[in-house]
């Protein structure tokens, strides 16, 4: 992230994005807004002309015909950041992508290094038409907010409570003040803008009860009763959550991959400190140090949403991680399970002073 010509942390990312730069002609960076894509393409790819679609001058120069502008102007390559504004321009780059390719081929050479550069906050690749046309053209990288290595916090309940949002350590801006304007910002560009919901204020009431419910299963009945709404409507906004990388979610574990799929699935916020914002409780680290519930929950979103950015930094994007249970009386529970090339990890979450060895007091069963 940079916020001037004198300050930018490298994330680590960075590795991936030098094998894939590579092979593709085009990369995709999403992730949520202000997580540093644009400082970071823009130290990666110093030598590619910069268009911002979000701004209304550059979209209306573009989009009046960007085939024409595309041609005659970047040719070479470029960056259209906010890509999903102009998602007409995939159809177009896939066209120009495969003719350079087909002149690299021309001159013995297998591949052709990254010409263009879309980002985007939206995760526009949930566009079936989108995905179909980028397949194989595009390497797909995600960039979330800070890990603990790339923040540098070493005390958990300032990482908890500040998550990890660039500009909270290099603009020298404080959660009390960042988060709220983060959720207007995005309440108005994404939520509004982009999907057309118009209830801002009961977005903004899903979201803080999203938040209440971070690492438990989503209760369709109780949230719809409260806000009144269906389970069809209550889908739609957490997949609005979900594109825009605010939300992810974690499945139960089963041998069966079919199992897999019917299980419920846990809820978790890729920031514990948006998380933390929007239950309008926590004023400080410390506060979370003294209340345990919402110490439990938060610490365990932390683990689990690190091991999400582990995963995304090494390009993997599929489930990194489940959660085990056996419901019912004398109910077990594993928190995260990791599946290696050989054998399952089991990890169990908890934040105390003490170590207790009963924590790890769980039966052996066959599931």
């Amino acid at each position: 992230m940079t916020t001037s010509k004198a300050i930018y942390i490298t994330r680590e990312i960075e590795s991936w994005m030098n094998v894939q730069s590579k092979n593709y002609p085009i990369m995709s960076v999403m992730g949520p807004r202000q997580s540093g894509k644009t400082e970071m393409i823009k130290e990666y790819f110093p030598e590619l002309p910069y268009y911002d679609l979000e701004d209304e001058d550059t979209f209306n120069m573009i989009s009046k015909d960007p085939n024409r502008f595309v041609r005659d102007k970047c040719i070479e390559g470029a960056i259209f950041d906010e890509f999903h504004y102009l998602p007409q321009l995939t159809q177009i780059l896939k066209t120009v992508a495969d003719q350079l390719r087909a002149k690299e081929r021309q001159k013995g050479n297998v591949s052709l290094p990254t010409r263009f550069v879309l980002t985007g906050s939206h995760n526009y690749l949930m566009d079936e038409h989108i995905k179909e046309t980028m397949t194989g053209r595009a390497a797909i990288i995600k960039l979330l907010p800070f890990t603990l290595q790339e923040s540098g916090c070493k005390d958990p309940f300032e990482a908890m409570y500040k998550g990890g949002y660039p500009v909270l350590y290099v603009n020298g801006q404080i959660p009390k003040t960042f988060f709220p304007a983060y959720i207007e910002n995005y309440l108005n560009r994404e939520v509004r803008d982009i999907h057309g919901i118009k209830d801002l204020l009961k977005f903004q009431e899903f979201m803080e009860i999203c938040a209440s419910l971070t690492g438990n299963f989503f209760d369709y009945e109780t949230v719809g009763s409260a806000l009144g709404m269906t389970r069809k409507k209550l889908d739609e906004w957490l997949m609005v959550l979900y594109a825009s990388h605010i939300i992810f979610f974690a499945r139960g574990y089963n041998k069966s991959v079919m199992n897999k799929m019917k299980k419920n699935h846990k809820l978790y916020f890729y920031d514990t400190g948006l998380c933390a914002s929007l239950t309008r409780k926590v004023k400080s680290p410390e506060y979370i140090k003294v209340n345990p519930e919402l110490k439990g929950k938060l610490f365990e979103n932390l683990v689990f949403s690190e091991i999400w950015k582990k995963n995304a930094i090494q390009g993997e994007y599929l489930d990194s991680a489940y959660f085990w249970n056996i419901t019912g009386k004398g109910g077990y529970e594993v928190d995260i399970i990791m599946e290696g090339m050989m054998r399952l990890k089991a990890i169990e979450i908890k934040s105390s002073d003490k170590f207790d060895p009963h924590w790890f007091d769980i039966p052996i069963v066959n599931d």
